[in-house]
Formats: structure tokens, sequence, C-alpha cells
């Protein structure tokens, strides 16, 4: 097994002007009334990224359609259809159900996380973003499995390029924000082609925060920009559920320097839009 250590490069370039943000219409969606959102602060805070969210009146707003059509690796972010396809398949039963970490397939690796090498159930796997226990999931959902589980969740391009368990790592696999928002928006409402149990346990999963009646469900990921290993990209996807409205985004950003540093501003950035949209509160 290749090792998958990811090399840090500093260094940036100065971001072009930031285009307008751009709003279009969607297959209408039943929801609550709402307020139409003002979408100047996504093109404001993305200048180098995509950030999309659909609203309570079914349009999306978006601040690059070019960015977020991209097709990009999902890293981490793939972590909730591993999770949906074992549950599924029945390799995993519940959100507390304990996950395996095979080190004899799954050798431990010098850069991975003292968080990930403890005892893991899917939830707080799902939390830490436990990469051993992900990828050994991974290999006892196995390859037949793992493709159906894809075709089935129409995610992403599908070619897992014969790395069962690193495919959403390296390689030639890729899904952009527009599928990612399509994905996250079907897994909250529940309307994915895989077992209704299944969505139940991964949205509970994916909870991150609740501020009121609001409360806040994504998964982030993190690696290299595809063939350029001096900057890092970093997602977050998700959506936001209040009084019975779903509003689902996916964001990402492409930046240099340290990764602590990449995450902590996609965290920033996103809590930021999402409060200026007025969809969650930031703290």
């Amino acid at each position: 097994m290749r090792s998958l250590v990811f090399l840090v490069a500093c260094g940036s370039n100065a971001a072009p002007p930031p285009p307008p943000a751009i709003t279009h219409d969607a297959a209408p969606i039943v929801v609550d009334a709402a307020p139409a959102l003002d979408p100047a602060p996504i093109a404001k805070l993305w200048p180098d990224g995509c950030f999309m969210l659909r609203d309570a009146t079914g349009k999306v707003h978006e601040n690059d359609p070019a960015r977020c059509a991209k097709p990009r690796r999902p890293y981490s972010t793939f972590k909730l259809a591993n999770a949906l396809i074992a549950i599924d398949a029945g390799v995993l039963a519940e959100a507390d159900s304990a996950m395996t970490w095979d080190k004899k397939r799954i050798p431990d690796e010098k850069w991975y996380l003292d968080v990930w090498r403890k005892p893991h159930t899917l939830r707080s796997g799902i939390a830490v973003s436990a990469v051993p226990y992900f990828r050994t999931l991974a290999l006892q959902i196995g390859e037949p499995r793992m493709k159906a589980g894809l075709a089935k969740l129409d995610y992403g391009n599908r070619d897992i390029d014969g790395k069962l368990d690193y495919f959403w790592l390296e390689g030639a696999f890729r899904i952009s924000a527009e599928q990612q928002l399509a994905f996250v928006e079907a897994l909250a409402r529940g309307k994915l082609a895989v077992s209704a149990h299944a969505q139940e346990v991964v949205r509970d999963v994916s909870t991150l925060a609740k501020i009121g009646d609001a409360t806040l469900h994504g998964k982030t990921g993190s690696g290299h920009v595809e063939d350029d290993q001096g900057k890092w990209l970093v997602w977050q996807v998700g959506w936001v559920e209040r009084a019975g409205t779903i509003l689902p985004y996916a964001a990402w950003l492409e930046t240099g320097g340290k990764i602590d540093d990449a995450r902590a501003a996609r965290d920033a950035r996103l809590r930021a839009t999402l409060d200026a949209l007025g969809v969650f509160p930031n703290g």
C-alpha cells in the first residue's frame, strides 16, 4: 500500500476581484415562506473558492458557477457516502456501531492523528474524520457493493480506479459542488436510493451544531489541490434545518500555507456566510 502522506508547501497568489454572486432558479421546493436572501456576502467571502446554497424558495445562490461545476476530489466529505453505503449493505447497523481498523491491510502512518488511533463508533469516527477506520470500512464493503452504492447515490464520477480504500483521497475520483449540493439535499430530505434507515443514521451523525431552532449538518474534507502540492483544497458540505425548512449548501476554497490555517479559514468563512445570509447564527 503506498503512503498517503500529503506534503505542505507555502505560498499563494493574489486573488482576482470576486465576481458578483449569482442567483438562478432551481426546481421548486414546497417549504414554508421565507424572506429572499441577499447574495452579496457570498461573493465577498469566497473570492478563492465556491459557495452554493439553495434557499427556501428553491433558488440557488452561488459566487461562481464555473468553479462550482468543477469536478474535485471529495476528500473526507466522502465519509457521508461511505457510511450510507455501509449501512445500506448491512456492514454497519447504527450510529453507535463499533468500527474496525484492520492494521494489517491499513498500516499506521506517521501523518495519522492520535485521535484516529483510538477506538471508534460510526458517530465518533465521523466526528473526528478517522481515515484508517473509513479506509477499512471501504474494504469491508468490497468493490462490487461500493460500485453499486455509488451508482445508487449517483455520487460523483464513480471512478474508483482500483483504489478501493482511498479513491476519494487519490486518483481519478471527482465530484463537483453542484453534485454535492444535490447529494446532501437528497440525504436531508430522505430521497436517496438507499434505505430510509441508512439515511436516518447518517443524518444523525452529521449533526455539527444546534442554536435555537436551527441545526447545522455537515462534513468537512481536505487535501492537496489536484496537481498542485503547494495549495490546499478544503470542503464542507451539508445543510441547515430550521422550522422544517431544509437549506443545503456546498463550499470549498483553495489556499496555501498550513493545512490547519486552511481549515480554520474554511470554518470561519462558512459560519460567517451562513450568519450573513440569516441561515445559521455564528456563535
